[in-house]
């Protein structure tokens, strides 16, 4: 199982059996007319920690990201990738992740 931590906040791709789920998260970052190429992960990243945050959790389980284009911006020569995550809003106990 693969982890990060970003800003405080836990990110692990799987699932950890003690891990307290609050509720389902998923974000993109999708600007029409903006420079979504020029994003990162860590820009997904960081537009879930302020949620993870408010509801009291420390991580995103099951944690899962990529890119995407779209095909109508693409038509119109516009930037056409962009970001998005899913995952839950966890309470979980870091000691509990693998060690590296």
């Amino acid at each position: 199982m693969y982890y990060s931590q970003f800003d405080g906040i836990y990110f692990v791709e799987g699932s950890l059996p003690d891990a307290e789920v609050i509720r389902e998260i998923s974000t993109s970052i999708n600007e029409f007319f903006g420079q979504s190429q020029l994003k990162s992960l860590d820009d997904v990243k960081r537009k879930m920690v302020n949620a993870v945050r408010a509801l009291g959790g420390n991580a995103v389980v099951e944690f899962k990201y990529g890119q995407k284009s779209s095909f109508w911006q693409s038509l119109l020569g516009l930037d056409d990738m962009s970001w998005y995550a899913s995952g839950k809003i966890a309470r979980i106990n870091p000691e509990s992740l693998p060690h590296r």
